[in-house]
């Protein structure tokens, strides 16, 4: 499983899972079979032509209705939906600057220029399923040339403060530290969230950042000495604030 890690404004590394190449071929064909359908519904009012458009302009409206969303549905929704087409959105999945900003419209676009030599002119999709493959940051050219990755944003560990550590109550958890009920449901999600990445990740920079967490938690909470099991401190100050403020 390949990751990318970005850093927030308040300097916290936030790690993604990078999309692999079969999910987004996935993708790719939903977003070709919702197309092909969009045409082929389009194409049968056009058709009917129930309206007395005429020849003429029947065409203009072929041209405007069928051809041109075939020609520019990628780059305009991936700029309106923030990076996610139809497929990516059913997959779970979002284009986004390496940087982990939201991309914009010179980056989608040029995404989509380069998709000709990435399915077309590569072999029908080969040298995109090649690059997509075998790349440090699973990138396709055209997202080597825009600067952007493909990265899964439907984590299968999601979860909220309800089921967290399967919730204690008074009846059989008693409380270790009651002056976590000054914090935050935002800043348990943190400390969950942190615990997550090292049970999933367990690199020297998840461990490092758990530590600085668990340090400035204690510090806090009013203790004098940081205890030395800092994960076990970490849940234990979600499972008490569950509890005292549930």
């Amino acid at each position: 499983m390949k990751t990318i890690s970005f850093t927030t404004a308040q300097y916290v590394k936030i790690e993604y899972e990078l999309a692999s190449t079969a999910v987004r071929g996935v993708a790719s064909f939903l977003d070709i079979l919702a197309l092909a359908i969009y045409m082929l519904i389009m194409n049968m009012i056009i058709g009917m032509n129930a309206f007395n458009f005429g020849e003429d302009g029947a065409t203009a409206l072929t041209a405007f209705l069928v051809r041109l969303p075939w020609f520019l549905y990628s780059p305009i929704i991936e700029y309106l939906t923030n990076g996610r087409s139809l497929g990516k959105f059913i997959m779970g999945i979002r284009v986004v600057k390496a940087s982990g900003e939201t991309a914009g419209l010179r980056e989608y676009f040029t995404r989509w220029v380069f998709r000709v030599v990435d399915i077309w002119v590569g072999g029908f999709g080969f040298l995109a399923i090649l690059l997509s493959g075998t790349t440090e940051k699973r990138q396709r050219l055209g997202d080597i040339m825009a600067n952007t990755v493909v990265i899964r944003v439907r984590d299968s560990q999601t979860y909220t403060l309800r089921d967290v550590l399967n919730i204690k109550s008074m009846d059989n958890h008693e409380p270790t530290y009651p002056a976590v009920t000054r914090f935050s449901d935002e800043d348990m999600l943190l400390i969950k969230n942190t615990i997550l990445r090292v049970q999933r990740f367990p690199n020297d920079e998840n461990r490092k950042f758990a530590i600085e967490l668990a340090v400035e938690t204690s510090r806090l909470i009013g203790l004098e000495e940081v205890p030395a099991k800092k994960m076990e401190f970490l849940k234990t100050v979600l499972q008490d604030y569950v509890v005292l403020t549930r």
